[in-house]
């Protein structure tokens, strides 16, 4: 049994063993006799008591709480005695001889093999083969880049910054290089073994240098750590204030981002010296004779630094007395952050809950629990059970970790244990593997495509009116849109066409039967789901749902405003607004809906008067939801005299609304200063439209400039640039119209052919006939023209594009990169290609 002492080190209790606690006392001692001469001792004595504290507290672990007269011996061996630096004879030019003592050789030899030779300044270099650990008392994680610094002999900071830069670079490519940078800091955590007493390194670390500031001593710091000319660094900083105040910039993020040496140890680390007591006794003496005669500064040196000097003061002062807003301003938002992670995190948890239980069938009425758009039991029905857990365990980790990490910020202090930590990364890495295998194997539920028609008659000849309603079930998965088709008979058929993946193509067709969708009849009224709905026990299979209505030829119809939204915009044969389309009576006639009341129908006061358009070349207002209200152009106005155009090439940041008159008319309407810069000029059949300036100042504040154009007949219309048009009701055999840019435009044609190319950022949408319809998109554009019923349909779809059309007949459909393509109608003939992550679908 041995007696212990408390003693503290710079606030910190240690219990050392008697023995121990009177080396530590005779090499204490001996350290303030000899360091009592120089100036600002106490510090210099605090400063070692620190280090000594750092070495102790590194030799203590949860099974070793007391110091030993062997960690004593450590402590000298590492830092050094002052006999180790003391001079023989004063008068001997000033160099330093190490004196061996007799007992300093015994604790060379205990340590020489763990850590190599002593050079005599309490530093050991490597005898045999250098091995690498992880070094614990140093880690910000796991030790592993302050262990590879140690071994490399570097500063950390320039390791834990590759790994950093390695997983931010990777992250802005597509993750492959943060995987890289994640898995081998994992494989190195594994590989290394940990060490708690690596030796002091001798590389040098980068610290602002408090001795020899001129403002807050990162000139000197970065001289220092490379080894330059502290004058150097100060004049290329000079230097980049005036390349655009890069320097200023620079020299501020530094300031920010690199500490100031404050203590002995910081400045010896940052001159690269070791932390010994020969290290310390070195840098004292040093520091002494730092300025010699010449050093002082030149008057011209002073006028130049004089402002820096007051920014100096400025940043310090203001250091000083917003310092308390900024600490409670940290305090809010730490305490902010917790309680919000906190909310978050038990919601998502709750959430994570409940859709387990749905999916493991414990709990009911899981129609109000929706992953996505379908209910939780539907989307992940016939999903493997072990998966489901794999999953849910997958989920609930990290939510875990949140919880935890909220409440740490709280309470500031972090309650989970090394052991709980990397026990929960294990269950949630087998977690995780075990979820990507079930997702594998829940895969091939969607290998083959399977389809079922099937057919409900209703009578309906002795109604003489009919009236057609919708129902809405309240479903957020994919609605349906019902096509109208004339037939013969007198009663009405409902054509259901569902399909589904499965297994196999029977399996696939079973999935699709699992889907029901309402039609009801009462009297004179039909009325339709807005959606299919999932019978008891059915699983998502990527069910799709097409409705045709058939209906008796010379049937006068009704129509709801809820029936309205579940037919296209190419049902019609000219574009009604709803109002009109639910007070007039219809009948259907081949695929589309005749008006038999409109003529009469004098409450529609927006409809396309070509009367006016021959008189003022415009209707009275801006049809077209891409532009603006007429009353926000400005009223100033200035009309062109150019005919007999069927082309028209338009670019620049426009507005522009193009319409179908007897007669040709040019109008724009903006500022003094937006005319004089239009340019305006014909070629042949073309009419060209831009701006005279060839570099146009997007962040310009200008007022919006209208183009308001009409003509008889249209062949080709080229937009380009930052436009937004509305090209009106155009009636052509052919017409080919180019987008290229951000255009957002809406398009009412009635074409024979029709050729459109986009190309960029554009967003359009087209609607109306035509018999054969060209799209070419390229980019990022998206194409709505399902309300565009054509014929034949050939879109040839790429890049990040998205198209929907509408083809009655045939349909060809090539998407190719990230795109996609829906289409609507019951093509006969149908060739389809796509490839990668594109597709194309039918709605």
């Amino acid at each position: 049994m041995k007696k212990n002492i408390s003693i503290n080190l710079q606030g910190i209790i240690f219990h050392i063993e008697e023995d121990g606690y009177e080396q530590l006392s005779r090499y204490l001692a001996s350290i303030r006799t000899y360091f009592s001469n120089y100036e600002g001792h106490e510090e210099i004595i605090a400063d070692i008591e620190a280090r000594i504290a750092e070495i102790f507290s590194a030799r203590l672990s949860p099974g070793k709480q007391v110091i030993s007269l062997e960690d004593v011996e450590y402590l000298i061996g590492r830092m050094g005695s002052v006999t180790d630096f003391e001079v023989l004879d004063p008068a001997e030019e000033g160099i330093l001889t190490p004196q061996p003592q007799p007992n300093q050789e015994s604790y060379e030899k205990a340590y020489e093999g763990a850590y190599g030779t002593s050079d005599g300044s309490g530093a050991y270099t490597a005898t045999g083969p250098k091995k690498l650990f992880r070094d614990i008392n140093r880690k910000v994680i796991a030790g592993v880049s302050s262990g590879l610094a140690n071994y490399l002999n570097l500063d950390p900071l320039w390791v834990r910054l590759f790994f950093v830069l390695l997983v931010l670079l990777g992250i802005v490519s597509a993750g492959i290089s943060a995987a890289t940078g994640i898995i081998l800091y994992i494989v190195l955590w594994i590989a290394m073994p940990e060490n708690d007493q690596l030796p002091e390194t001798t590389a040098r670390k980068l610290f602002r240098d408090p001795e020899d500031k001129k403002l807050a001593g990162v000139a000197s710091g970065i001289a220092k750590y490379f080894g330059v000319d502290t004058a150097v660094v100060r004049v290329l900083f000079i230097t980049l204030i005036f390349a655009g105040g890069f320097g200023i910039l620079a020299y501020i993020v530094l300031w920010v981002a690199m500490p100031e040496a404050v203590t002995l140890t910081e400045r010896l680390q940052m001159q690269g010296d070791p932390v010994t007591l020969a290290g310390i006794e070195k840098t004292l003496k040093d520091n002494l004779n730092m300025k010699d005669s010449n050093g002082e500064e030149s008057a011209l040196a002073k006028v130049i630094l004089m402002p820096f000097r007051l920014i100096s003061q400025l940043f310090n002062w203001l250091g000083h007395a917003l310092g308390p807003i900024f600490a409670f301003l940290i305090t809010l938002i730490r305490v902010g952050a917790g309680i919000i992670l906190l909310v978050v995190s038990i919601g998502l948890t709750i959430a994570l809950f409940s859709s387990f239980f749905v999916a493991l069938g414990l709990v009911d009425e899981s129609q109000y629990i929706v992953l996505g758009d379908f209910p939780a039991s539907v989307f992940l029905g016939g999903f493997p059970r072990l998966g489901l857990v794999a999953g849910f365990f997958v989920g609930l980790i990290p939510l875990l970790l949140l919880i935890i990490l909220s409440v740490s910020l709280l309470v500031k202090r972090t309650f989970l244990r090394p052991f709980v930590g990397w026990s929960m990364f294990g269950v949630w890495l087998v977690s995780l593997f075990t979820l990507i295998a079930s997702i594998a194997m829940h895969t091939t539920n969607f290998r083959r495509s399977g389809e079922v028609i099937t057919t409900k008659t209703i009578p309906v000849a002795d109604y003489g009116t009919l009236t057609l309603d919708a129902y809405n079930t309240n479903t957020k998965y994919e609605n349906i849109f019902i096509d109208v088709r004339a037939h013969n008979s007198d009663n009405v058929e409902v054509v259901q066409r569902a399909e589904a993946k499965g297994r196999t193509e029977e399996e696939a067709k079973q999935n699709a039967r699992m889907i029901t969708y309402r039609v009801v009849q009462q009297d004179s009224v039909l009325r339709f789901d807005n959606s299919y709905e999932f019978k008891e026990g059915a699983a998502y299979r990527d069910q799709e749902l097409s409705v045709t209505l058939m209906l008796p030829q010379n049937k006068p119809l009704r129509l709801t405003r809820e029936f309205t939204n579940l037919l296209p915009s190419a049902t019609f044969a000219q574009s009604y607004d709803t109002d009109k389309i639910v007070r007039n009576t219809w009948q259907a006639s081949g695929n589309q809906l005749e008006c038999l009341t409109c003529a009469a129908d004098t409450l529609d006061t927006q409809e396309y008067s070509s009367t006016n358009a021959i008189d003022t070349g415009f209707t009275s207002g801006i049809s077209g939801s891409v532009l603006l209200n007429e009353s926000e152009y400005s009223s100033n106005i200035k009309s062109f005299d150019f005919d007999d155009f069927s082309q028209v090439t338009v670019s620049g940041p426009y507005h522009v609304q193009i319409q179908q008159g007897s007669n040709y008319s040019i109008r724009v309407r903006g500022g003094d200063k937006e005319l004089r810069l239009i340019s305006i000029e014909k070629s042949g059949q073309e009419l060209r439209i831009g701006y005279k300036e060839k570099d146009f100042d997007l962040f310009d504040d200008r007022d919006p400039v209208l183009i308001q154009i009409v003509a008889p007949n249209y062949t080709d219309i080229d937009l380009s640039g930052a436009i937004k048009a509305d090209i009106g009701r155009i009636n052509s055999d052919n017409l080919e119209l180019n987008l290229a840019g951000a255009i957002r435009s809406t398009a009412d044609l009635n074409v024979h052919n029709l050729k459109v190319g986009i190309a960029g950022a554009s967003i359009s949408k087209f609607t109306g006939r035509a018999e054969n319809f060209e799209l070419d998109a390229t980019g990022a554009g998206v194409v709505d023209a399902e309300g565009l019923q054509a014929t034949s349909v050939d879109a040839d779809v790429t890049g990040a594009s998205a198209a929907q059309v509408y083809a009655t007949d045939k349909l060809r459909a090539q998407a190719s990169g990230a795109s996609r393509i829906t289409y609507k109608g019951n093509p006969s003939d149908t060739t389809i290609d796509s490839n990668g992550p594109s597709s194309v679908k039918r709605r």
